[in-house]
């Protein structure tokens, strides 16, 4: 899938995305990669919002799923099950997203999905000002078989 289509979708659906100026860089099978730029994040000690960086985390991980079930053409809901942001340092400037998972991951989530219907799937992301990390999230996510 290409990182566009992700990028349109979620500003068509979650409309906050847009707001943000969030867009998909890089996806593949395995890996996804958001950038939120600093202008439309920014709170008032001149640094990104904890709430934008929290709200990358989550999409981050969750457009890596929506991606790989849209892909095996899975017809689901999914959902933000749990969600938990650690802040390292503040960000200056625009800040990527960064969230994998690994292929025997995935095929314990799908395979729990087809044969049951329902699956959660817990994911991490980093994000990164430049070469620095300045956040880290744990998100659980669940998707239900429509």
């Amino acid at each position: 899938m290409e990182p566009d289509v992700i990028t349109q979708y979620a500003h068509e659906h979650i409309p906050i995305t847009k707001h943000m100026g969030i867009s998909v860089l890089a996806v593949d099978d395995v890996q996804i990669s958001l950038l939120a730029p600093y202008a439309p994040n920014i709170n008032h000690r001149e640094t990104i919002f904890g709430g934008s960086i929290s709200s990358l985390g989550i999409l981050a991980g969750w457009a890596l799923l929506w991606a790989k079930l849209q892909v095996e053409k899975t017809p689901n809901r999914l959902v933000i099950q749990s969600s938990s942001t650690n802040f390292l340092k503040p960000a200056s400037e625009a800040v990527v997203a960064h969230c994998q998972c690994d292929r025997a991951h995935w095929l314990t989530f799908y395979t729990t999905l087809q044969r049951h219907g329902k699956a959660r799937i817990t994911l991490n992301v980093e994000t990164r000002c430049g070469e620095t990390i300045v956040a880290t999230h744990v998100g659980q996510y669940v998707a239900i078989r429509t």
